[in-house]
């Protein structure tokens, strides 16, 4: 369903769903943090914002020119830094509280306020989109 007031304030929409769910790992995670086999969960919050864009986008229907068609090479390897695999977790044992899991409280706290700080900024963002459309209604008259 197509938002009427463009796509931006859809995806930003969707940008704060997402970042709230997040808000909810993480903190079921600092909740967790004295359960013994507990293993910390995470949203991937850019790989979720990625193909939910893809999906959105809209498919060229063969009208692609040859240049788009061409795969991506690179010169040197130097030129793009290789994506970082992804890490099984370990569960380890926690010398502070002797708990056998793999939350580590500081980096939960810092991965939460991390989160809240971007979900503040995409609100923030939201409003002035608003508040552009607003005056874009009301001719930049005040009422």
């Amino acid at each position: 369903m197509k938002s009427i007031f463009g796509p931006a304030i859809e995806v930003m929409g969707k940008a704060l769903n997402l970042r709230a769910k997040r808000n909810g790992v993480i903190s079921s995670n600092i909740a967790n943090v004295d359960t013994p086999g507990y293993k910390a969960r995470d949203l991937n919050f850019n790989e979720v914002m990625d193909s939910y864009l893809k999906e959105q986008m809209p498919s060229s229907s063969g009208t692609a020119s040859k240049e788009q068609d061409l795969p991506l090479r690179t010169t040197d390897p130097r030129h793009i830094t290789p994506r970082p695999k992804k890490v099984e977790l370990n569960v380890e044992i926690s010398t502070e509280r002797g708990v056998p899991n793999n939350v580590d409280l500081d980096e939960e706290m810092a991965k939460l306020s991390e989160n809240n700080i971007q979900y503040q900024m995409t609100t923030q963002m939201l409003i002035k989109k608003f508040e552009m459309l607003k005056t874009a209604i009301t001719e930049g008259g005040k009422q």
